[in-house]
Parts: structure tokens; sequence; C-alpha cells
């Protein structure tokens, strides 16, 4: 990478992060593009340099986060079956969400998914990272025994993690008043896992 490169990459970096902040302390309505320029010691131009709109930083942080959940993957090798390691998944994801996005970036994150007709429906895309891992944990427990087969692991990922956006979901509306983490595996162990267990439709 060269200089210019990696003067490129910092500012890019610089202007998100600085974006973030200030949509976690005033709202993502709130915040003009010359605020975020400003406060991060740069001209107006350079923003639209790195992003088109202001949105752009939203998927921007849904990237961040779902290189997370790559990042994760290979601490799944530890645990023998797919329940534990969905149950390690979902309290590392959890964790994540309350301790590096945080509740009022939820829910703007939710809240351009829902408002913003023109927005790429980032939550939902069955082709997101989070899927594909989710999807590849459930199949090893169908190939094991331990799921059931009347749908595919496709199928079944997306219902597992539509589930978990309730939790979160819950916890933006409820404005961080229980245990994102606490909570979400409970869920998970309490409702979740016994339907990828249970075939019901019998």
């Amino acid at each position: 990478m060269t200089k210019r490169q990696m003067q490129a990459q910092t500012t890019k970096k610089v202007l998100f992060e600085t974006a973030i902040a200030l949509f976690n302390e005033k709202g993502f309505n709130e915040v003009t593009v010359e605020e975020i320029a400003l406060r991060a010691g740069t001209a107006k131009g350079s923003f639209y340099t790195y992003f088109n709109t202001k949105s752009d930083i939203i998927l921007e942080e849904f990237a961040t986060i779902d290189n997370f959940y790559r990042k994760y993957e290979r601490n799944l090798k530890r645990y023998t079956t797919a329940s534990e390691k969905l149950i390690a998944f979902t309290r590392a994801q959890m964790r994540y969400i309350r301790d590096n996005v945080g509740c009022d970036m939820l829910k703007i994150l939710y809240s351009k998914n829902l408002t913003e007709v023109s927005t790429d429906k980032i939550l939902i895309d069955p082709e997101r990272y989070i899927n594909q891992l989710v999807e590849k944990v459930i199949a090893e427990g169908q190939a094991s025994g331990e799921f059931r087969t009347d749908r595919t692991a496709f199928e079944l990922s997306i219902l597992f993690n539509r589930s978990h956006r309730a939790v979160f979901l819950d916890w933006g509306i409820s404005d961080n008043a229980f245990d994102l983490v606490k909570t979400g595996v409970d869920y998970c162990k309490t409702f979740v896992l016994p339907s990828l267990i249970i075939d019901i439709s019998r």
C-alpha cells in the first residue's frame, strides 16, 4: 500500500468514526455532512470522496459488524455440538452489539432500514455473512442428527437470525432496559434451539 493509499484509508476511518460518534450524540437526522467533516478536520469534499451520503456510513457500520462475525467464526471450533456453537455465537453477537455498537446506534441502523426506501435492506439480506455462518452451523447439526431436516439449513438460518432481531428490537425499544447478553442467550436456549431440534410440523 502506498503512502497516499494509507492516508486515504486513514481519512476514511476518521470520517467514519467521527460520524458514528456524532450520530450517537445527536441522532442521525440532526447531523450534517459539514459537521462531520469539520469535526474530522477535513474538507466537506473529502467526505464525498469516500461516501455518497450519510446513509453510506450506516452501510459501513454493517460491514464492520460482519467483519467481526468473520473473525469470530474460528472460535467456534472449540465447541463440539452445533447447539453449543450457536449459543456461543449468540453470546458473542449480543456482547459485540452491546459493547461496540450500542443501543443508540442500533436504533439508527434499524430506523434507516425501516424508513428509507432507497437504503439497502442489509438487516434482512440473506447474503450477509451472518446468514452464511449460521447456515453452516445448522447444516453441521443436521448432518450429525442433532437438528431437524424437514427444512433446509438456509431456511432455518433465516428464521434463526429473524428471531434474534426480535431481541435487538426489544432492546432498542426498551432503551437498554435489560441485559442484552443474558436475555439473548436465554432466548436462544429456551426458544430458538428447541425449534431447531423438534419438528413441530408432525
